[in-house]
């Protein structure tokens, strides 16, 4: 007769992850609405609840789950601070659910989490194209001189619906390692065109195939090492470059942003080139200036309308952007998870995860979207399980009814 018996403690952990995944799957597809032209009418507190959720299954997870080594203890607590100080002086509630799902991830496959992420973003992206073509939600398309037709296809604005569907490449990316297919490359190549012809999104089309080309190279360099009775192994210069590009990306950022002069040929050239990035920058940092936890500062872009915008100032940068708007404290606290997250994809050999940050730091020189949990996936690295899926699989035998563990590659 099979019995029932008393869960153990990692299978009440179990639960409470399943319970945080569910949470952030709740959050995902919460945020990725907001970046929509969806008309959504939540029900009254339906915010709060969902924090509450979110907050309580970290906090029981947190009861149940092993304890913290010194240095992960060391970082939560300095994620704690600056992010709840920041969040007290902008109010900025993306900075409490990017705090959570941080520190909530730790312990949890890495792995599992991107799949959920993959998964809600790729899934949104066809059902809000799907919609914004049938007529069912606002598809902005913006004419802009000496610029094609931009389709936003049910996203605010065309840079954003390339920037989600470039992010859910690199997540894609990471999933498939050197287990994808060139067939999968190939398309993802197109993709990048797409976005190209149809959003005129020229950043994020570099980006996407410069990933095709990372993870295209990756496979080949495994395989050659395989052929060769070898594992593959990143030359450790190249590597450790890899791993601070987001620190490399954002100095180089914030010194020409801060140096930009219009007399100066190369700086005007390399303004061009961007956009206008170290203009607008330069204007922030001139009109508001840098604090240590933050500032409101009032922004107009061109997305979310298709009427013609008279006073046009938005920062796209997203290491300027986080400095000026969430303060030194939070710009330093984020690479410091950067760097996290980059030495311990170096330390555990997960070399395309280095690409990818490389990559996605390039992208958020250009773009705003470092911060946004719908687009950026890489934070959650920084505490989370990097050695593959940890599952649990119910077993029935005679001893009775148990949870046991298994690791998935």
């Amino acid at each position: 007769m099979i019995k029932l018996r008393k869960l153990e403690r990692r299978e009440i952990e179990y639960l409470f992850e399943t319970l945080y995944l569910i949470a952030f799957a709740l959050v995902l597809i919460t945020s990725f609405i907001e970046t929509t032209t969806f008309v959504i009418e939540w029900p009254y507190n339906y915010y709060n609840m969902l924090r509450v959720f979110l907050i309580s299954s970290v906090f029981l997870r947190a009861i149940y789950s092993e304890a913290y080594s010194l240095k992960d203890s060391l970082v939560t607590v300095m994620i704690c601070i600056t992010f709840l100080m920041c969040w007290r002086v902008t109010g900025a509630d993306l900075l409490i659910n990017a705090l959570l799902f941080i520190v909530g991830s730790k312990g949890i496959s890495y792995r599992k989490i991107m799949k959920i992420y993959v998964f809600v973003t790729g899934s949104m992206l066809i059902i809000t194209m799907t919609a914004a073509l049938m007529g069912q939600i606002e598809n902005y398309a913006y004419v802009q001189n000496g610029r094609r037709i931009r389709q936003a296809f049910g996203i605010v604005y065309p840079t954003d619906f390339a920037a989600h569907l470039f992010f859910t490449i690199l997540g894609y990316g990471y999933l498939r390692k050197s287990k994808i297919k060139y067939i999968e490359l190939g398309i993802i190549v197109l993709l990048g065109i797409a976005v190209s012809y149809f959003c005129d999104a020229r950043t994020s089309m570099i980006c996407i195939i410069c990933t095709a080309g990372a993870l295209l190279y990756n496979k080949l360099r495994v395989r050659f090492s395989e052929k060769k009775g070898q594992i593959y192994v990143m030359n450790p210069i190249w590597s450790f470059f890899l791993a601070m590009s987001t620190v490399i990306c954002a100095a180089f950022m914030t010194l020409a942003t801060i140096f930009y002069s219009s007399d100066n040929r190369i700086s005007e050239l390399l303004d061009h080139v961007l956009s206008g990035r170290l203009l607008l920058g330069k204007k922030g940092a001139e009109i508001f200036g840098f604090s240590l936890y933050g500032q409101y500062i009032p922004m107009q872009g061109n997305g979310g309308t298709s009427e013609d915008i008279v006073r046009y100032f938005f920062i796209d940068s997203s290491y300027i952007s986080i400095a000026l708007k969430y303060g030194l404290l939070v710009m330093a606290t984020v690479l410091i998870i950067s760097c996290i997250v980059g030495f311990r994809a170096r330390e555990k050999k997960e070399w395309v995860l280095l690409w990818m940050l490389a990559i996605a730091a390039v992208q958020c020189m250009i773009e705003h979207h470092m911060i946004e949990i719908s687009y950026y996936p890489f934070f959650w690295a920084a505490l989370a399980a990097l050695s593959g899926d940890s599952k649990m699989k119910l077993c029935i035998n005679r001893k009775g009814i148990r949870w046991e563990n298994y690791i998935v590659d």
